[in-house]
């Protein structure tokens, strides 16, 4: 498991056997509380991202502290969007999306990219943040994850605040 790889690059030796031996026979919201444990020694180690983001980017995420069924949708949906992002109702093909990429796609977009939603609001009619908003809850209500639908807000002003972009100018 590459967890093992991030738990190398913050701790010695010693802390590393011990941490993966706690790791190793934790139960899984143990594991959770570890990962958080984890993440906040990560939090000064940009350099790791390269080679581990995935497993940062999840534990990052189980800092927020919800449900792990709750963090493991939004850990997908922002590795769903990871590669190739748009946002809007409609594909490249003009196409209605599915429910699911709705749903993920306002996560990500609000989540990291609400400024650049904003000034698209303000400048070109776009439609405004708040829209995305309860359309991602919606799409995620729709979906069966009612908990995740209720968070959304809570949701995107964590992923804002841990996981800061670079200015633009």
């Amino acid at each position: 498991m590459s967890m093992y790889g991030l738990i190398q690059a913050v701790y010695d030796d010693a802390k590393q056997k011990a941490f993966e031996d706690l790791y190793a026979t934790a139960d899984v919201r143990e594991q959770f509380l570890l990962r958080s444990t984890l993440a906040q020694a990560l939090q000064d180690c940009p350099k790791l991202i390269g080679s581990h983001g995935t497993d940062w980017i999840l534990c990052t995420l189980t800092q927020h502290e919800r449900e792990a069924e709750e963090t493991i949708r939004v850990f997908r949906a922002i590795m769903n969007c990871l590669h190739k992002f748009s946002y809007g109702m409609l594909t490249e093909d003009i196409k209605f999306r599915e429910i699911n990429e709705v749903a993920d796609t306002c996560l990500v977009g609000v989540g990291f990219f609400r400024p650049h939603m904003e000034i698209r609001h303000k400048l070109k009619a776009a439609p405004s943040v708040d829209y995305y908003t309860k359309m991602g809850s919606l799409a995620y209500r729709r979906l069966g994850y009612d908990e995740l639908g209720e968070h959304f807000e809570g949701w995107t002003e964590f992923i804002e605040r841990e996981f800061r972009l670079a200015e633009i100018e």
